[in-house]
């Protein structure tokens, strides 16, 4: 019976220290880019910053806003 704890205590350890390798291997998803704007994707969500302003999507989130003008006051 000792013996057979034993194995399982050791086949729960390698179980868990390969996914904890997976897990750190795997790439997070999150790019970002910067042609005539900056542009921020990740997992379920997505920034976009142009000449024109900046646009923040999110799962139940869309929000738009308009760049002001530097000349305005």
């Amino acid at each position: 019976m000792q013996n057979t704890t034993l194995l399982v205590i050791i086949a729960l350890l390698v179980v868990i220290g390969g996914a904890v390798i997976v897990a750190q291997n795997q790439p997070t998803g999150t790019a970002v880019s910067t042609d005539s704007g900056t542009r921020v994707e990740a997992p379920g969500t997505r920034v976009e910053s142009d000449r024109d302003g900046t646009r923040i999507q999110a799962p139940g989130v869309d929000i738009t806003v308009p760049r002001k003008d530097k000349d305005e006051n």
